[in-house]
This record gives structure tokens, C-alpha cells and sequence, in this order.
């Protein structure tokens, strides 16, 4: 057979890739708490296996339960292993019917190992004129390499052939197993021999040709040490060798061509991956069958007439509620319009399309029908209704009586879930397809003008009964978890909140930014030049490779952290770094400097509009915790503290003869800590509106408040902004540059002066190994699966989550409440100044300059009643032509 005709057979590790793929995926979980992040990763690894090698015969080999010939031969065989914890030993079941979904054999023989099967297998397909390729990260199995036989990491994407173990080991594949036999194995317990390492393994290996040699003429070995040790060793390295070599004689009453590859059951894939929640897995199966779309994407009625218009107008009018679901491109105007009235009765309202012999109505006739209905305070169901809200209102049309948004209602639910999407929920929650995924991600080539109305009418009507559908499946849940205060009095009013301060934006000045952006690249310019001064040479900094040979080959500095790409050169490592050495600190500033030029003063301009002003996107169900992200641009993140990101700050100005205001809760995490642990020092300081740093400090460190100097003040302040993060002697030590013995005297004393902040931790983490979730004060939950792992980083993890999340997210419902108040009252006081921005804990408004007093007096009342905590709330005010000068 000639070499490129040869079929090739996959054998992939099952059993040692569900391990790997347990500690490479820390922490994943169902919206019911089973346990998926070894299920996830291991199928990822097996569908991208198949996806690239593209095997014709596969096989998934899993090591058997039971003892092995190995445990005879040698009792301490594996005996550090210990039994998997029961996270991981769950997910076994679930693996087994990963494998049989995707149709791919799985084997396993009593008495061996996954290994030993993998061996013969590997034997026997060679000799039948198979390629195979070994799916695996065991230096094992280099053992095994020839011609024919490869061996493939998917987590690494690294391929290992013969010149692959020569360059790793310094041995030849067929010399494998006697150099595993010098070594020995630490993971299998297999011991080594004493005073023998890898180098000198395998120079004895190439001296030699073979173990047996070895063995026969150890006296001939030149250094006394090495001698004595091989020489006292010959039976141990005869036992070792029994040890590590694969067997390639299993009895095995299949063969290779008994392997061959089938599809996979895209039904049963679909049905366990909606089961375990694997929402992006299941969009890279194949399409699903017409019958399992909703009957409603069949049955919507295509609005093409006058009267038929007239008619859907006069159900609109009448109804007591119904879904909307709007097509249009992100950011464009509508070209049709979806709607669901319940009992499947949907509708879809085409007028933008654009191709031949499309039939559709005017633009300007469906608004002037449709508009009152859409503007009323008919109650309104959606997915995304501010995406909505953002395509209408360029038509002209202020979408009103938004009541219940499903994405968001599927956010309260299970706040741990990264994406809810319509067609992701459809499926696990109803049980049914949505058509039409085109047009809901805009992936495709073809502009969505261009789409046929057929096919929009299927997915708005469609989506618009699921909406309904699936609103009425969460309303329950709400009330069971006791969110639905949260959801009608919070999250659903805040839609058209943030819709209108996206619509706003803020101003840019960019003549400054331009000033800016040639101040900031002279500044990265002679930075440049000290660091190429400090290195030697030039080289290219934003390359982590020659950045890497720079300070470790050439200045010699100690590796920090080694990464599957190299060694480390990340934030923290060049931190650690820049304590011995200056070239680690300056690129530290090159770095700094260069993001925030190409994040913002490169970028603002470009997304300004012709009015100047930029308009971020909120994003609430981007935090666990609540709190909103914005992005494009992301104006979460522009430095407070430092000068280069107030110069930014600086670019953000009001229009003219207005300024900005900034209204800033001052310390609002502590104050929630203050009113949860209801400790009476720490409320004491709120109380009397003390410097809450300069009493932590003078009672941590036992002195008058007068006699506090700046560096105790410092260290109080760590303290007390790293209780809420589980803040460890180690982190204190190094955000205080401190050794960590004094560190751990300073978190003891605190603990021992706020002796209510430490009942409230404990307490706090008690109850959420308890019930596995953690509350805010309004009621919003954070799943903490992973309290009781016996891993301990996991562990650890989720007790700061623990401790964390209630409460930042309490902060985060308090900021959401005070943008409702301060919403109300600027309508009530028909202020014409506006809300523009949330970032973190401040709102920034833009008001007219005769409104600020005005402004500055409902805000703080709004924002400062917006909760009734044990210790006031506090609002600083600041004013001025730029956000740096309201800040």
C-alpha cells in the first residue's frame, strides 16, 4: 500500500485526558450543580482530535478497574496514588455517554492497562499496514514511535515523531523503555536510580546501546560513584524495565479494522450536551431535523398587506402583553419586526429587505400603524430588549412598557453562566430548535438585508414564542429563588436606563487626544531606547519569546513561573523581577503606557460620532456579582490613580456651557461590610465619619489617631480593601512590599480589634458550605459549587468568591438602585441634565451649568438613600469641564 493511501488509526487516552482535562478546567458546574468540567474538556480534546487528525478507525482506551500484572510484579506500584476526589470520580458515568453519543469504541481489558492496549494495538495496526497516532501527553508511550506511529497532544498541539524523542530525551524511540528503566517513573511510584538523572541516563544509554549492556559491563562505567550505584541496582533496573514496557501481546479478540471511525449521533449529542449545558459544542453539530423547529416558526403569518397590517395593529392594541422580537443587524434600523400574542400566534412584519422580487410593506406604513402600540405601556417581552430599544429608536420609535426580558431573567437565575442565549435556552428549556441561527449571530457572508422574508419571518416568530414560553418558564424560578423583586423592581427597569445613557454617550476632545497620543509615543519612544540601553541590543518588547531570551539567556535572571509556550514574562512575573533588576520596570511602564495608548487614545477617536461623543455598551449580565461592564469602549478600566489615566479622564468633556459631575460612593464595599458584620468599630468609624484607614491603623497598631503616620495608614488600607478578597499574609506581604511574618501580625491584629468582621467571614463561609450559594442583601445568588472540593485551590477559591460576592454584588444592587432614583428624580424635577456613564461605584452626568446645584442635591439625596444600611451612605460631588476635573 502506498504511503499516503494508508488508513490511520486514532487511540487516544481516554482515562489520562480526563484527569488532565479535570485540572486544566478548574471550576464548571450545571445550573443544578453536576459537576462538567472534566466531561467539558475531555470532549473538547476528543472532537478536536477527530477534527484534525481526521482518523478513518478510532478508539477511546480507558484503563479498566482493578489490579494489573504490574501490582504482582511490584506492590508500591501507583501506591501514591490517591482515589480521585468525588467532583471528578462523578463525571466518569457522564464521559461513557459522551463517548457513545459521538459514536467512537471505547475499550478497556482486565489485568492491563490503558497503556498496554494502546501498545498492542498499536503492534498489530502497524503490521496490518496502518499510520497510527497515539492521542496523548505520556512520555510513555515515545516508547512506541516509528515511521508509522506518532504521537499527538491536543492541549499542547504538540506532535512528537522519532526526531521528536531523540531532541526530548537524548535517546532513540526503541531505547525508550531503558531509560525509563534508569529514571524511573515519580507518577507511577516507580523509583529511579539513586544519584541518576535524565542527562546521565541517557549518555549512559548511548555509551552502552541497551540496559542489557548496561547491566553486563556496569564495571566499565568510569566515575566510582555511578558505578557502585548501577552496579548495586542491576535487579532493580531489570524490574523497572518490566515496569514501564508496554505490553504489545494483550489478547484481544478485536483488531484494528474493527475501529473503523462512524458518525456521530448528532441527536443523542445534542440531547447529553443540552443536558450538561454545553451551549458552543452544541452549535458546531450539524443542523437539526425540521421536525424538531418550533411549530410556531412554521406557522408565523407574513404581514404583506394593508389590512393585514391593520389587523395585527388592532390585536397589538388589545393585547395584555406580547413578545417583540426586532430584525436588524446590531446597531441598524429594523428591517422587520416579529411578534408573539401566546397560544402561538406569531407574527412577522417585513419592510427593509433587500432583493429581487421581495414583497413587503413601507417603511413609513408599518410605523404609522405599529408605532402606538410599540410606544404604549402595553407590557413587552423580549431577549436583549436594549439591543431593541437601540434599532427602533433609529427609526424613530422610544420602545415603552418594557416588563421582562428573558436573558436577563435567565442571568438571576444561574448567575454563574456565561452566555444565555435565545436559541441555547429554547433548546434546554423547551426542548425545541430555533431556525434561523443567521440571523441571530450575523456570521454569515450574505447581508442580512438580502436575508429571504421566509427566513426572517422563522426566526422572529419563532423567537417570539419562545420568548413568551420561556418567560413564563422562569417566572417560577424567580419566585422560588426569591429574585423577583430583583428582577421587575432592578434589572428590567434598568434596560431602558442604560439604553438611554448608551444613546447619549460623552463627549471626546479630540484635539487632546491627538496632543495626547504624540506626548504619549515621545514617552514610549525614550522608554524604548532605555530599555534597548538596558538589554544590550534591540529587539521586538511585545515579543514574549525574545523578551523571555532578553532577561533570562542573556541578563540571567531567575525564571518565575514556566508556561506551555516558555517561560513566563506576565505582569507579576516582572514584578518579582523588577526587585533585582531595572529592565523588568521599564517594561512594566512600556507596557502600561502602550495599552492605554492603543485602548484609548488610538481608539476613541474612531468610534466618535459626528457629534464628537462616544457611546459605550453596558453589559448586565457580564458579572457574576451584578455589576455592569461596558464596552467598546470598555471605560470600566482607565487608571484613577495614575497620572496617564486621569490625562485620559481629561479627553471626556461637556458640551458647551455644561460640565460633568461626578457622584462617587465613598467607600460603599466597607460600609456594606460595616452593616453585614456589624462589627462596632468598624460602624463606629462610618458613623462619625472618620478616615475609616487612619482608625483601622491606630487600632491595629495600638495608637492615637493623631499619631497614625502614612505608612500605617497604607498598610490599614490593604487591609481593609483585602478583607472582602480573602486577603492572605502572602498578598499583603507583597502588595506591601513587607516580610510575610509581619504581614500575618498585622491581618491578626486587625482581626483581633474587628473581632465582628471576623465572626461574619466565618459565618459567612460556614453557611455557604451549607447551601453551596451566597446571597447580597436584595437577594441576588452566586453559586459556590466548589466550597467543599477537596482541591484545595478550588477550595480556597470559592471561599473568597463566598466572602466576595455578597458583598460587592450588594454594591452593585445599590449602585443599580441609585441610577432607578436618580432616573425618577431628574424626570420628577424636569432637570434637563442627563446620566451618562457607571463605572464602578460613580455616576457621571453631563448638566447644563445653572442645574448643578440642582443636580448635586437630588443626586446625593437619590444615591444616598438608595439603601438603609446600620451606617450612612456617603456621595462625593465634584463638577467641571472634564471628567479628571469632576473626578
Amino acid at each position: 500500500m502506498a504511503e499516503n493511501t494508508k488508513p490511520t488509526l486514532e487511540l487516544i487516552d481516554a482515562s489520562s485526558y480526563v484527569y488532565r482535562a479535570y485540572h486544566a478546567i478548574p471550576s464548571l458546574s450545571t445550573s443544578k450543580g453536576v459537576a462538567t468540567n472534566a466531561v467539558y474538556g475531555f470532549t473538547n480534546m476528543v472532537l478536536k482530535a477527530l477534527r484534525e487528525r481526521d482518523p478513518s478507525h478510532v478508539a477511546l482506551v480507558f484503563d479498566a478497574r482493578g489490579k494489573t500484572f504490574r501490582d504482582d510484579l511490584y506492590p508500591e506500584y501507583k501506591a501514591n496514588r490517591t482515589a480521585p476526589p468525588d467532583d471528578l470520580a462523578s463525571q466518569f458515568p457522564l464521559v461513557r455517554q459522551v463517548a457513545k453519543a459521538l459514536n467512537v469504541r471505547t475499550l478497556e481489558v482486565q489485568g492491563v492497562e490503558a497503556d498496554d492496549v494502546i501498545g498492542t494495538l498499536t503492534k498489530r495496526a502497524v503490521a496490518d499496514g496502518f499510520k497510527v497516532v497515539v492521542i496523548t501527553g505520556d512520555k510513555d508511550f515515545m516508547q512506541l514511535v516509528t515511521p508509522d506511529v506518532e504521537l499527538y497532544d491536543t492541549m499542547m498541539e504538540k506532535k512528537t515523531g522519532m526526531d521528536e524523542v531523540v531532541a526530548k530525551l537524548g535517546v532513540r524511540p526503541d531505547q525508550v523503555v531503558d531509560y525509563m528503566a534508569i529514571i524511573g517513573d515519580s507518577i507511577d511510584n516507580i523509583p529511579g536510580i539513586t544519584g541518576v538523572g535524565p542527562k546521565t541516563a541517557a549518555k549512559l544509554i548511548q555509551d552502552f546501546g541497551s540496559l542489557d549492556a548496561l547491566i553486563a559491563g556496569w564495571e566499565k562505567i568510569e566515575k566510582p560513584k555511578l558505578r557502585e550505584s548501577i552496579g548495586a541496582s542491576r535487579e532493580q533496573l531489570k524490574r523497572n524495565r518490566e515496569l514501564v514496557k508496554l505490553k504489545e501481546d494483550v489478547p484481544l479478540d478485536f483488531g484494528p479494522a474493527d475501529l473503523k471511525r462512524e458518525p456521530l449521533d448528532a441527536d443523542a449529542c445534542r440531547k447529553l450536551f443540552t443536558e450538561l449545558e454545553f451551549t458552543r459544542l452544541i452549535r458546531d453539530l450539524p443542523a437539526p431535523p425540521l421536525a424538531a423547529v418550533t411549530p410556531a416558526a412554521l406557522n408565523t403569518v407574513t404581514v404583506k398587506t394593508p389590512e393585514a397590517l391593520a389587523e395585527l395593529a388592532d390585536a397589538l392594541a388589545k393585547a395584555s402583553t406580547f413578545s417583540l422580537r426586532v430584525v436588524a443587524q446590531p446597531g441598524d434600523r429594523p428591517i422587520g419586526l416579529g411578534f408573539g400574542l401566546g397560544e402561538g400566534r406569531t407574527f412577522y412584519v417585513p419592510f427593509g429587505h433587500r432583493y429581487l422580487g421581495v414583497q413587503q410593506l413601507n417603511e413609513a406604513a408599518v410605523y404609522e400603524k405599529l408605532k402606538p402600540a410599540l410606544e404604549s405601556d402595553t407590557p413587552k417581552l423580549g431577549h436583549r430588549l436594549k439591543d431593541d430599544w437601540h434599532a427602533l429608536a433609529k427609526a424613530g420609535v422610544t420602545l415603552r412598557g418594557i416588563k421582562g426580558d428573558v436573558e436577563l431573567a435567565s442571568f438571576l437565575v444561574n448567575s454563574a453562566r456565561r452566555e444565555h442565549h435565545l436559541a441555547d435556552l429554547a433548546r434546554e428549556r423547551l426542548r425545541i430548535e430555533l431556525p434561523g441561527e443567521l440571523l441571530e449571530t450575523g456570521k454569515k457572508a450574505r447581508p442580512l438585508t438580502d436575508a429571504l422574508v421566509e427566513q426572517a419571518a422563522a426566526w422572529a416568530g419563532a423567537g417570539a414564542d419562545a420568548v413568551l414560553r420561556l418567560h413564563a418558564f422562569f417566572l417560577p424560578e424567580l419566585e422560588r429563588q426569591q429574585l423577583m423583586g430583583l428582577y421587575r423592581e432592578l434589572e428590567v427597569p434598568l434596560v431602558r436606563v442604560l439604553a438611554e445613557m448608551e444613546r447619549d454617550g460623552v463627549r471626546v476632545d479630540k484635539k487632546l487626544l491627538a496632543s495626547l497620543d504624540a506626548d504619549m509615543e515621545k514617552e514610549l519612544n525614550r522608554l524604548l531606547k532605555e530599555i534597548y540601553q538596558l538589554a544590550g541590543h534591540e529587539f521586538v518588547v511585545g515579543s514574549t519569546q525574545q523578551l523571555g531570551q532578553v532577561l533570562f539567556d542573556e541578563l540571567k535572571l531567575p525564571v518565575q513561573r514556566r508556561t506551555k509556550t516558555g517561560n513566563s514574562v506576565d505582569q507579576e512575573t516582572l514584578e518579582k523581577l523588577a526587585e533585582s533588576h531595572p529592565l523588568p520596570k521599564i517594561i512594566l511602564e512600556h507596557r502600561s503606557l502602550s495599552k492605554l495608548k492603543s485602548t484609548y487614545v488610538d481608539t476613541l477617536p474612531a468610534l466618535c460620532d459626528a457629534d464628537d461623543r462616544v457611546h459605550t455598551t453596558f453589559n448586565m449580565i457580564g458579572a457574576a456579582t451584578g455589576r455592569l461592564s461596558s464596552n467598546d469602549p470598555n471605560l470600566q478600566n482607565i487608571p484613577v490613580r495614575t497620572e496617564q489615566g486621569r490625562q485620559i479622564r481629561a479627553a471626556f468633556v461637556a458640551r458647551e456651557g455644561w460640565e460633568l459631575v461626578s457622584a462617587d460612593y465613598s467607600q460603599i464595599e466597607l460600609r456594606i461590610l460595616a452593616h453585614f458584620s456589624k462589627d462596632e468599630a468598624l460602624s463606629d468609624s462610618f458613623k462619625k465619619d472618620e478616615d475609616v484607614h487612619t482608625r483601622t491603623a491606630a487600632e491595629v497598631f495600638g495608637v492615637a489617631l493623631d499619631q497614625v503616620t502614612p505608612e500605617m495608614r497604607r498598610a490599614a488600607k490593604a487591609v481593609n480593601f483585602g478583607i472582602a478578597y480573602g486577603q492572605t499574609s502572602f498578598g499583603l506581604s507583597h502588595r506591601l512590599d513587607i516580610p510575610g511574618a509581619d504581614a500575618q501580625v498585622i491581618i491578626d491584629k486587625y482581626f483581633q480589634r474587628y473581632q465582628g468582621v471576623r465572626k461574619w467571614l466565618d459565618e459567612t463561609i460556614a453557611q455557604a458550605k451549607r447551601e453551596e450559594v451566597v446571597s447580597t442583601l436584595y437577594g441576588r445568588r452566586r453559586p459556590v459549587p466548589d466550597i467543599s472540593s477537596r482541591n484545595f485551590a478550588l477550595r480556597a477559591a470559592a471561599e473568597r468568591i463566598a466572602v466576595n460576592a455578597p458583598i460587592q454584588g450588594t454594591a452593585a444592587d445599590i449602585v443599580k438602585r441609585a441610577m432607578l432614583r436618580v432616573d425618577e428624580a431628574l424626570a420628577k424635577n424636569k432637570l434637563r441634565s442627563r446620566m451618562l456613564l457607571q463605572v464602578h461605584d460613580e455616576l457621571l452626568f453631563e448638566a447644563p451649568v445653572d442645574e448643578l446645584d440642582a443636580l448635586g442635591r437630588v443626586t446625593r439625596a437619590a444615591m444616598e438613600g438608595a439603601a438603609q444600611l446600620d451606617v450612612p451612605l456617603k456621595v462625593d460631588l465634584g463638577s467641571g469641564k472634564s471628567w479628571a476635573e469632576a473626578h
